[in-house]
């Protein structure tokens, strides 16, 4: 009977133990929208010129912000994702639904894009910061065959998600 109880105790114990894989999905569950997202461009459009865009969507004075209107995403514990952005309080442009998959150092976006329906894979490095995560990743953002822009976004949990 003391290995039976043993055995169960070791067990509930085992159990209780998440990877940190598992506990970074299960921070990230919920509704997330961003705060600030930075560009630096390098080459922009294959020219020797450096170009870079902060938005500080905290701040209400950042005219790129009021232009851009801000992201929001939400991270469903079945492994899908919905994002759309939205300006004065309406949804505009795209609403992108897709799988989303994460490690503790990734962030991993599978979903289709266009017309036809292609398939896209994007991953972005994933770090935790004090009320929300950051991601950034290389991309070709100016459109000039280079994958060599960096994208940094930062965001924050809304406030009616539990934690």
């Amino acid at each position: 009977m003391k290995y039976i109880r043993l055995f169960v105790v070791f067990s509930l114990i085992l159990g209780a133990c998440a990877t940190e894989d598992e506990k970074m999905e299960k921070y990230m569950l919920g509704n997330w929208k961003s705060i600030y997202v930075k560009l630096e461009l390098p080459t922009y459009q294959a020219k020797d010129t450096l170009v870079e865009y902060d938005i500080d969507f905290e701040n209400p004075h950042d005219p790129r912000a009021q232009r851009q209107g801000r992201s929001y995403v939400t991270y469903n514990s079945n492994g899908t994702f919905k994002s759309w952005t939205e300006k004065n309080r309406r949804t505009f442009g795209q609403v992108t639904e897709g799988k989303w998959k994460v490690t503790k150092d990734s962030l991993f976006y599978f979903f289709q894009q266009g017309a036809g329906k292609k398939e896209v894979s994007v991953s972005f490095g994933l770090k935790q910061i004090e009320d929300g995560f950051a991601i950034t990743g290389l991309q070709d953002r100016d459109n000039d065959g280079a994958v060599d822009d960096t994208f940094y976004l930062e965001t924050v949990r809304m406030p009616e998600t539990e934690k």
